[in-house]
């Protein structure tokens, strides 16, 4: 077993970002991050008091990239810039969506996240209580647009049962195509453009 002095915060980090894309959230714990480290869960407990500080160590790790945002864009361009690259961030971890609902930002990373948010809907001329409601309604729909959709496309008997719905009828065949990706793009359209008509 290692002692506590040969484990490193970047070194625990990186175990911990590994475990979560191997096992998911559910699979992220303290003891099988120790295991995985070659260390006592007694040893561990030096650096990670808890399963709650083990959880924000690693929503801090995965959002680690700064947002890369052309402050000389217009401001419907940078928060659709941001958003892009949030979802981006999201989609390199597994169940990253999870965790960051699980756990609210606290660290400087997830934070500054939020600032590159707030100064963006503060400088296009927000109020402050929009400006706090519209950064929680951007982050809610990245987040659902990384809702799983049905894996498996209906069948004919599926569209048939759907002729008894005639409106539903009509889109059943465009739902049956929709894309996480492709509901994220519309939804960015239609915020941006109820934003615009708000200010």
């Amino acid at each position: 077993m290692a002692r506590k002095g040969t484990l490193d915060p970047a070194k625990i980090t990186e175990a911990a970002v590994e475990l979560l894309d191997e096992a998911g959230l559910a699979g992220l714990s303290t003891r099988r991050l120790a295991a995985k480290l070659g260390v006592s869960s007694p040893t561990l407990y030096w650096h990670v008091k808890d399963k709650a500080q083990l959880l924000d160590l690693v929503a801090e790790a995965i959002c680690a990239d700064a947002f890369e945002i052309d402050q000389n864009l217009p401001w419907r361009e940078q928060l659709a810039s941001g958003l892009r690259q949030f979802r981006a961030l999201l989609l390199r971890h597994r169940d990253a969506t999870a965790l960051l609902r699980e756990r609210p930002p606290a660290g400087p990373h997830r934070l500054g996240h939020l600032e590159t948010t707030a100064r963006i809907l503060l400088e296009a001329g927000f109020s402050e209580k929009d400006a706090a409601g519209i950064s929680r309604l951007l982050t809610a729909h990245v987040l659902a647009s990384m809702e799983t959709l049905p894996a498996r496309k209906p069948d004919e008997e599926f569209f048939e049962r759907l002729a008894a719905y005639p409106h539903v009828n009509r889109l059943g065949r465009a739902f049956a195509r929709q894309t996480g990706e492709d509901v994220f793009a519309l939804g960015v359209e239609v915020i941006l453009d109820g934003l615009e008509a708000r200010l």
